[in-house]
């Protein structure tokens, strides 16, 4: 009824911003406006204090008359349920209404599909990737919407990710944005293709230049995974990221000293053709490849290397994999056919399952108990 006198409704840094503003004028005004602040705050503030103590008043009066037996317990234990409902649902609808709540089917797409990305759809084979050179390449969702994209943007991004971006991937950008606007720029382009190894790895099939033109394709993008013929051995990650910047991804893998133990007593030959691998099924959270390898050979696949969370198998036996190439996956695959899984099962996710189903399991058990006990005793459900 009073929340002037026992409440402040203007805090101490608004207090202090103002009084800047007063001290370089316009005093009277700033005064104004802070006291129709102050009444505004003070009238939200009555309004749910009112609604508050309705609330409180009829809950009083179902428990004054429980107390004196004019109203059986669940009757009683009904009404407060309802209360509180409608209590809960008043305030949730400040924040939440209906218009909030529509169907898939009514929400309208908040990209439309370019002349580049009808194009790059028409590909029959969805599991590659595309480099949007016409908008801010990590600042867009556009392409995303459509497309596996080699650019994007979250909060959350791995920094050795966007480290490969400022060491790599920018510069190979800028390489080929020269080509294109030199002399000659299919002549340019067609030799600057093969150079971008780091794009090449990632898969890069597509390229939008314009989004009104069909996109460029580039036949040097190296597929889901690939057999390579030589491994180098770099000290650190340093190293690695250097050599990424200049190296031919479909013959060597760059592995960094620490993954050592994966290749070990491994023996490529840079002259055979060790065989074929390929995806066979795509999820985000398992990943299935089949192999057909003469000998044993090493494999590079063209997803993020994460140890927290994804294992590997071949033939349904774990098998351990390596970080390549600064961010890829790379494995050993022994000769012969072979079916190769990567599944993502962070342990975290499974212990807190665990925990959460053992809890439910304890409260179920506990609330069957005491309503047992309470049926049992003659405290709930008597006349």
């Amino acid at each position: 009824l009073f929340p002037g006198v026992f409440f402040d409704f203007i805090s101490q840094a608004e207090s202090q911003q103002f009084a800047q503003f007063q001290s370089q004028g316009n005093a009277a005004q700033i005064n104004a406006y802070l006291a129709e602040l102050e009444t505004a705050r003070m009238s939200i503030f009555k309004a749910d204090a009112i609604r508050s103590f309705l609330f409180i008043l009829i809950a009083g009066a179902l428990l004054w008359l429980y107390s004196f037996n004019k109203l059986k317990s669940h009757v009683l234990i009904a009404l407060v349920s309802v209360l509180i409902l409608i209590d809960m649902a008043a305030v949730a609808n400040r924040y939440l209404d209906s218009e909030d709540f529509v169907r898939k089917s009514k929400m309208t797409k908040p990209y439309q599909a370019s002349i580049a990305d009808q194009e790059i759809i028409k590909d029959n084979d969805p599991n590659f990737r595309v480099f949007n050179l016409a908008v801010n390449s990590f600042n867009d969702a556009s392409t995303s919407y459509f497309h596996k994209s080699i650019g994007g943007y979250h909060g959350a991004k791995l920094r050795r990710y966007q480290e490969l971006i400022n060491h790599a991937i920018l510069p190979e950008r800028q390489m080929l944005v020269e080509a294109f606007q030199s002399e000659t720029p299919m002549l340019e382009v067609d030799k600057t293709l093969p150079k971008l190894s780091v794009l090449n790895m990632l898969n890069t099939k597509y390229f939008i230049l314009d989004p009104a033109q069909p996109p460029l394709q580039n036949r040097y993008a190296l597929g889901n995974a690939w057999f390579v013929n030589s491994l180098n051995v770099v000290e650190n990650a340093d190293e690695e990221i250097k050599a990424v910047q200049d190296f031919n991804p479909a013959r060597t893998a760059i592995v960094d000293k620490r993954f050592e133990e994966v290749i070990s007593s491994l023996d490529l030959n840079d002259t055979l053709q060790y065989g074929t691998i390929r995806l066979t099924n795509y999820k985000p959270n398992k990943l299935t490849y089949l192999s057909k390898a003469n000998e044993d050979a090493f494999a590079v696949f063209s997803e993020i290397y994460y140890s927290e969370g994804w294992n590997a198998y071949i033939d349904g036996e774990k098998a351990a994999h390596a970080r390549v190439n600064y961010v890829l996956r790379g494995m050993r695959v022994p000769a012969g056919e072979h079916q190769i899984v990567f599944a993502f099962e962070p342990a975290v996710y499974r212990t807190g399952e665990t925990i959460s189903l053992i809890s439910s399991i304890v409260l179920i058990l506990l609330i069957i108990g005491g309503a047992y006990l309470g049926f049992k005793e003659g405290r709930i459900f008597r006349a």
